[in-house]
Order: structure tokens, then sequence, then C-alpha cells
């Protein structure tokens, strides 16, 4: 939220080209800011003002609609807000203020060119204006792709569950599979044996996805279906190690399951990494060895 400076206005009021019979004639004295992060936002974000503010359509303007369908540039929605009603103790009826929709990247694009003094295509040398022009494509696209790419993840997200199904889990890990994983009967029905085991509540957040799934690599556990045959080949080791780790947790880092409010999901997953790991080793020094390595990592 921002009112306009007086050097702005002087400057804005003094311009050849515009006319004003009333100082509220420039809309923008009081103006209102808002920047999302993708651009389908932009419009719903116009729905809800034009749901809850008393908006001036004849002055507002969509300025990503552009009459030039090849051009590139500023790109903003622009409401014009009626804020008085005329009343003594109220602002005059004229009153008004702008509302500003973009992206974080149209943003961008408006503080650069107005750092820049950009504002008529004729202000700037024609082979400057070229490279503005492709910047601002460049953007637009951006601006794009992004969307895209939120749509691709949420689908993946959203056909996970049937991918598992249909492929036997032979879905690589990574953050949204992950989350797939910690549903599974194996993982759960782990989960809540520890949170048992340490008298604690199974909790609703995940254990550290990300370190998890560093954690989960280094043990050559790639796919969901390797993780969930390894939960069920190793349930009854896990479920017996939680405690023994718990003792040398708290005789190394002075770590105790009573400092815990809940067990978070996907727990078991931490000690099936220790499972794995401890079966590969064949001796007893090998396991020491693969044992640091795996913090190390």
């Amino acid at each position: 939220l921002r009112l306009k400076d007086r050097e702005s206005l002087a400057k804005k009021l003094a311009r050849p080209d515009k006319s004003y019979d009333d100082l509220w004639d420039v809309t923008d004295l009081v103006g209102l800011r808002i920047t999302t992060y993708f651009e389908d936002a932009v419009d719903r974000v116009g729905s809800l003002i034009e749901a809850q503010l008393p908006i001036d359509l004849s002055r507002s303007t969509d300025k990503r609609r552009r009459r030039d369908a090849s051009a590139f540039g500023y790109r903003s929605l622009h409401y014009v807000c009626r804020l008085g009603d005329g009343s003594p103790r109220e602002l005059p009826v004229a009153a008004c203020c702008e509302v500003q929709i973009r992206t974080v990247l149209d943003h961008a694009w408006a503080e650069i060119e107005h750092d820049l003094g950009y504002k008529a295509p004729g202000a700037v040398p024609a082979a400057v204006r070229r490279r503005l022009t492709r910047l601002a494509g460049l953007l637009e696209l951006a601006d794009q792709e992004f969307l895209a790419i939120r749509r691709d993840l949420d689908d993946y997200a959203t056909n996970l569950p049937e991918r598992i199904a249909e492929e036997g889990g032979a879905v690589a890990l990574d953050r949204l599979s992950l989350e797939a994983l910690l549903a599974c009967d194996e993982v759960r029905a782990l989960d809540v044996a520890i949170a048992g085991a340490l008298d604690r509540e199974l909790g609703a957040e995940p254990f550290f996805p990300d370190y998890l799934l560093r954690m989960l690599a280094f043990a050559n556990v790639r796919t969901v279906a390797e993780a969930r045959a390894g939960a069920r080949v190793h349930a009854q080791s896990i479920v017996d190690m939680v405690r023994p780790y718990f003792a040398f947790a708290w005789r190394e880092w002075r770590l105790s399951p009573s400092q815990m409010q809940e067990i978070p999901r996907g727990y078991s997953l931490f000690f099936l990494v220790h499972a794995s790991v401890l079966r590969d080793a064949e001796r007893g020094l090998d396991k020491v060895e693969r044992l640091t390595q795996l913090y190390g990592e």
C-alpha cells in the first residue's frame, strides 16, 4: 500500500498529454499492489476484488490484453476502486484508489522498466527496445512455464497411487512419491509400532523428507517398491532396533524419546536405512565403516 509522493504527482499533472478536472481523476493517488506466484492466481485475486470492493469498471483495465498480440511488455490487472460516499465526514464521491495485481515476474519487469526510465516505445534506442521486448517475452514465457510445471506436479501427485498400483511400486523416490510411500500400509504399520514402542503418539508431519531421501539413496533404496519390500523384510528388526538405538543416542548425544512430542511419519524409514546398511555389511568392521559413511553422507 502506498501514497503517491508529491514529486511524482507533480510530474504526472504537468504532462502535456494528460488533462485532469479533479485531483481524484488521478486514480493512483492511493495504490495497492498484490503480487502472485502463478499467472492463474491473478484472475482469482481479481474475482475476489470484484466481489468485495466497489469497482469502477469504466476506469479499470486489464493491461495483459493488448491490441497488438505480437507485442510484449508491461502486464498487470488494474482496478480502480471507489473510496468515498460523499458524506461530510467521509472522502468525496470521486475519491478512489488503484489496485494492481500481477505475478512476481511481471512485477520484476515493471520495476526494472521503471528504473531504466523506459515507458513510451520511443524513449530508448531501437536496438535496446528490441532487447527489452525479448526480455519481456522471456518473462511471459517463464510465467507460463512455471504454471505448466505446477500443473504437471499436481497431475503427477494425483496419479501416483494409481501408478504405484499399476507398476508394482517401481516408481522412483522423490518428494512426492515419498509422501505416497508414507501412506502405504507397510510403512504406516511400522510407524505406529515405533510410536507404541516409544510410548508416543504418531504425528501428522513427515520426518525431514529431503534427509530421508538422501539416506534411502545411500542404502540403495531408490523406488517405492524397494522401500515397501524392505519394510516387510526388516519389520521385526526395525522395531527391535528402536530402543537400543535410543540407548546409544542418549549416551552419545543426550537424545531421548522424551524430548519428542510426537513420532513423525516415515520415522520407520530412518531405521529401515540402518537395517539395510547393517544387512549388507558382512563383518563388524564393515558395519562400523558403513554406518560412518552413512552419517558422513
